[in-house]
């Protein structure tokens, strides 16, 4: 964060985009954020994406000369498939296949993520530099917590405005906020504080197995 305020002081882009899944907020057990006692994958996926929309907002607020993005790329036919094998392989390109009118390229997902983190139609809290739009009709976008131009954006595949915003609302009113930012602090120090220095005897580094269906380059 020093170096991106120290940009926007300079006159030069300073945004942050993080790529998830904007969109598919759900229900968070606020008492259970780690999901130690309710793990399901919908439970999973909703509290990433929750705590990804809201760490970004609150980002948004402490540091105003930058702006921050929460995104969704959309199905992005990225080629994955083709350092894979057996089943893992045949499953993706049948994905592929039954997905195909919905499948977003890789160059037109790079450009559309290019856009959002260099146009003046996202811009931080306090303002900034950034590449006005070809289309005039294009204005200022509306940020996470209703208002054009927050700092703060949850963004579809296209570039626009998504996000549940009564579930948004509930919870910002109920200090989630200022929840994901303590406790995300606090993972970080435990992470931290349970770092064990490094033993000269263990002898080198074991190797790290890959994944099964991976196909070594």
């Amino acid at each position: 964060m020093p170096q991106l305020t120290a940009a926007a002081k300079a006159g030069e882009l300073s945004r942050v985009n993080s790529v998830l899944a904007a969109g598919s907020e759900g229900k968070v057990r606020i008492d259970d954020l780690q999901l130690k006692d309710n793990f399901t994958l919908h439970a999973c996926l909703a509290h990433c994406v929750m705590m990804t929309d809201f760490i970004m907002e609150e980002f948004a607020r402490r540091y105003p000369d930058t702006a921050f993005f929460h995104s969704y790329p959309g199905t992005v036919k990225t080629g994955i498939a083709q350092n894979l094998t057996g089943p893992v392989r045949l499953a993706i390109k049948v994905l592929y296949a039954v997905s195909s009118p919905w499948i977003i390229q890789v160059q037109e997902s790079g450009e559309r993520h290019l856009f959002q983190t260099t146009s003046t139609i996202y811009p931080p809290r306090n303002g900034g530099v950034g590449v006005p739009p070809s289309d005039d009709k294009l204005g200022v976008t509306i940020g996470s917590n209703g208002e054009r131009g927050s700092g703060a954006y949850l963004l579809d595949w296209d570039g626009q405005s998504t996000g549940d915003v009564n579930l948004l609302s509930e919870h910002r009113q109920n200090g989630f906020n200022r929840i994901v930012w303590e406790h995300t602090h606090a993972m970080f120090k435990k992470a931290v504080g349970n770092k064990r220095p490094a033993d000269d005897d263990e002898g080198p580094a074991q190797p790290i197995r890959n994944p099964p269906g991976w196909r070594a380059a």
